[in-house]
């Protein structure tokens, strides 16, 4: 590099400007769609990627990137300029590029080929009538690039799931991991051999191939909030792309397709702000490139992360409708406090500054409102035990709205049966002594033992009976209360939150929430379960069947109320009151 004839101030300006990626990349070249060469201009996926590889390193944290993309959006481009940048000026440092097939593999080498020849013809640095050169490359052969500063980049498929293990590398890339032979495997190797340092990183980038497999279980790493894995998650949807999108011939043709949009079609448009150039498009790929099936453009061209993962079974619930569920991506986090004021006990939320935390809130409980609870209690079955990968079920507490139908709140955790009843106690009373519809088979009974413990008991008509009448004040009897999941209700309770989902009446903002329900699937013996875990589905389809009892117990509880006021006579003291006596 040099600089003899640079001041140091004007050397640290030009390796600060050498750090912007989007400068950085105005020194290459790539081959277009079309097989032509020419410059490189970051894609908006590529700034997407960045921004979220630029937050990590600020915050000195090791680079863990999983993104999970439309098909043709310029991401497997965008990752090897990030990985370009980062290792061969750098003395010492190795980076693994893998790719799905040996002609992917091909192409992405054919990347880096065209980034060291415009690089060299068009170095950083002119601004300042110099250049931070590229080290002299000793080896281009069989993708193993290597410099004489001991950097390298090794480019090769995943085939082979050991290939990570061979060396120590400060990056990888790992594209359309989704259709890997072993991704879990290979990571394992990988990941042990790539320090944790801030000078380090890994992206792993794919479209959506399915539920289950490796890369479906990182998204849902990296999606969950709950966990510090360390993992950022980046989603791409199609219509951010601007390349997706047909213009219109006139005026005419424009108002034409406007007229004949389908429901779909207008609830898209309404879903993602659509320009009617990308509902075109959208048609044009759903018929050309999908063979007219929409599932397959949701898998290859998803409009969120929710609907990018198809399950392997057959569906319960409308999987357009749970496209359409208003997503929020990143509720706020946190968990309840109890603290005493005096002689009472109150409930407040605590939010977590990192975005973690048991408790995920939508909507803050309001004055007035009446909400339902619906608890599934975890039952201990593990269904990873026989692979050796231990994920035992969840406790999950749904609140929803009782009016509207929306998710307000979900509570998700490991807990034994008191510090569960705990939780759900104070979750209900925070939420407006909301009404509870507690699942009552195995651990249930017990759970709900305590909620009639705790403070005195939970009030009784507040709690779901299949039998008792909210003005019912004989003692309770636990096998009246909850709600029993047996062969017999269990269809009844999947079918009523099936309407709910299909007719709309529910709203659920949880990303994981729909995730289960994406993956509840009736199998081959007929029994309707998840595909993992389906405890969220639960908690939620028992706030739907308790719908109706709650609001006969809301209307109980405020007519009671109402009587109450007129049996109170006030009592006055003093000389008016013996006035009014004697106008008596």
């Amino acid at each position: 590099m040099p600089t003899e004839v640079l001041t140091a101030l004007e050397i640290e300006q030009m390796l600060q400007a050498f750090g912007d990626h989007s400068k950085f990349c105005q020194h290459l070249m790539i081959r277009n769609k079309e097989g032509l060469a020419v410059p490189y201009r970051t894609s908006v996926a590529g700034q997407k990627l960045n921004h979220s590889i630029r937050r990590q390193e600020r915050a000195g944290l090791p680079v863990r990137q999983c993104c999970l993309k439309a098909g043709q959006v310029w991401m497997s481009s965008s990752a090897a300029t990030e990985i370009f940048h980062r290792v061969p000026f750098f003395p010492g440092r190795r980076a693994l590029v893998l790719a799905d097939s040996q002609g992917h593999a091909d192409l992405v080498f054919e990347y880096y080929d065209q980034f060291i020849k415009s690089y060299s013809d068009n170095p950083f640095g002119a601004e300042w009538n110099s250049a931070i050169t590229l080290p002299r490359l000793i080896k281009d052969t069989d993708q193993h690039l290597r410099w004489d500063n001991g950097s390298s980049v090794l480019v090769g498929t995943a085939n082979n799931v050991d290939i990570g293990r061979s060396a120590p590398y400060n990056w990888a890339h790992l594209s359309e991991a989704a259709f890997y032979r072993d991704m879990p495997a290979l990571m394992t190797g990988l990941m042990q051999r790539i320090p944790r340092s801030p000078d380090s990183g890994v992206i792993v980038e794919s479209t959506a191939n399915g539920m289950g497999g490796g890369f479906y279980d990182l998204c849902q790493l990296a999606m969950d909030p709950r966990k510090a894995s360390g993992w950022a998650f980046v989603f791409f949807a199609w219509w951010e792309h601007p390349e997706y999108q047909i213009p219109f011939t006139d005026d005419r043709d424009r108002y034409t397709f406007q007229k004949g949009l389908s429901k779909s079609e207008l609830a898209e448009r309404d879903a993602y702000a659509l320009t009617l150039e990308q509902l075109q498009w959208r048609r044009w790929a759903i018929e050309s490139n999908c063979e007219g099936r929409i599932d397959r453009f949701r898998q290859e061209f998803p409009g969120n992360p929710s609907e990018a993962f198809l399950t392997s079974g057959r569906c319960i619930f409308d999987m357009q409708a749970l496209s359409r569920m208003p997503v929020i991506q990143d509720p706020t986090m946190g968990k309840l406090d109890v603290f005493q004021v005096g002689l009472e006990k109150k409930v407040q939320f605590i939010q977590d500054s990192l975005g973690r935390g048991e408790m995920a809130v939508y909507k803050l409980p309001e004055r007035g409102k009446h909400y339902i609870v619906g608890v599934d209690h975890a039952e201990g079955i593990d269904p990873g035990a026989k692979t050796g990968a231990s994920d035992p079920d969840y406790c999950v507490a749904q609140v929803v709205d009782v009016d509207t139908g929306e998710q307000v709140a979900k509570l998700k955790e490991r807990y034994e049966p008191r510090p569960w009843a705990e939780r759900v106690y104070w979750l209900s009373r925070w939420y407006n002594w909301a009404f509870v519809v507690p699942e009552q088979k195995a651990v249930g009974k017990a759970v709900i033992g305590h909620l009639l413990d705790i403070e005195g008991g939970y009030p009784l008509e507040l709690l779901y009976s299949a039998e008792r009448d909210p003005s019912d004040r004989r003692p309770a009897l636990l096998q009246e209360l909850g709600y029993d999941t047996n062969a017999v209700l269990r269809p009844v309770l999947v079918s009523a939150l099936e309407t709910a989902v299909r007719e709309m009446s529910i709203r659920v903002h949880d990303v994981g929430t729909l995730q289960e329900c994406q993956q509840f699937v009736r199998k081959a013996n007929g029994r309707e379960e998840g595909i993992v875990h389906d405890d969220e589905v639960f908690a939620l389809a028992l706030c739907i069947v308790g719908l109706g009892k709650a609001r006969r117990a809301f209307a109980y509880r405020l007519a009671a109320a109402r009587e109450s006021e007129k049996k109170w006579i006030p009592t006055r003291y003093g000389p008016r009151a013996k006035q009014d006596d004697d106008d008596d």
